[in-house]
């Protein structure tokens, strides 16, 4: 009687046992099996994703050397539409206006009152190296034309600003810096500023008509909140990149 005791517990651990032995098996089987399935499923989120990753990052970085597609003019062009405009505008404007009086006319301006300054021939104001001078277009519609800018500009505010016909040579910095705001920038002579002539991080600008040379980064820069039409300008020699624009589409197509 004791021996078939012993015998009906020996088959009862046997087959549990067995059975443990098969569990793990199982579960071995199920840890492989998921570890095979999730290599094949990062497998194939970057053979899909990947590519698409590094296409948009192609299309987004546009660096742009030369300008025949943005139907550019030559500087003799350039030179041609621009001289003899400032002398016929300062004869008929009322008052001229130095570099360092735009700001507190912008700022003494009613919201929404046009603004229209005419700069002074000769501005020879002594500067220091850090000075800039800051415009903020907020709600305002400024045109300022004929301006010799002794000192690099930066724009703010979401406001129109028109700047026309000016100079900006042997600026330190970056010569004009959009950082909002939409307007035009035309016929003006961007050179020789110690970093990139117009650089535009954001708003709606049309640039056109002018001459950007010999600025030691890039010609023009836009950046990816700004919407930038360039077009019959004369950009070269400049130390970057004649134009970079950074966008979510191609734009030289």
């Amino acid at each position: 009687m004791k021996k078939i005791i012993q015998n009906k517990i020996k088959n009862i651990a046997i087959k549990v046992v067995e059975k443990i032995k098969y569990s793990v098996k199982c579960d071995r089987q199920k840890v492989i099996i998921g570890g095979v399935v999730f290599l094949i499923v990062i497998f194939l989120a970057g053979v899909y994703y990947l590519p698409k990753r590094f296409e948009a990052y192609q299309l987004r970085t546009h660096f742009y050397k030369t300008t025949e597609k943005l139907n550019a003019i030559t500087e003799e062009q350039a030179n041609g539409d621009i001289g003899g405009q400032c002398d016929k505008i300062r004869n008929s404007a009322e008052r001229l206006y130095t570099v360092d009086e735009i700001s507190t006319e912008i700022n003494n301006a009613t919201n929404g009152e046009k603004i229209k300054l005419i700069g002074k021939s000769e501005d020879d104001a002594e500067i220091k190296p850090e000075e800039y001078l800051l415009l903020n277009i907020k709600n305002k519609d400024t045109e300022l034309l004929c301006f010799n800018f002794n000192k690099r500009v930066v724009v703010e505010g979401n406001g129109k600003l028109e700047i026309g016909f000016g100079n900006f040579n042997d600026i330190e910095g970056n010569a004009l810096s959009l950082l909002s705001g939409q307007g035009k920038v035309h016929h003006n002579q961007i050179i020789n500023s110690s970093k990139t002539g117009i650089f535009a991080t954001a708003g709606q600008w049309e640039i056109y008509g002018n001459i950007i040379k010999n600025n030691l980064s890039y010609g023009v820069y836009g950046g990816y909140e700004a919407s930038l039409n360039l077009f019959e300008n004369a950009i070269s020699d400049n130390g970057g990149y004649e134009v970079r624009l950074l966008k979510d589409r191609k734009v030289f197509d």
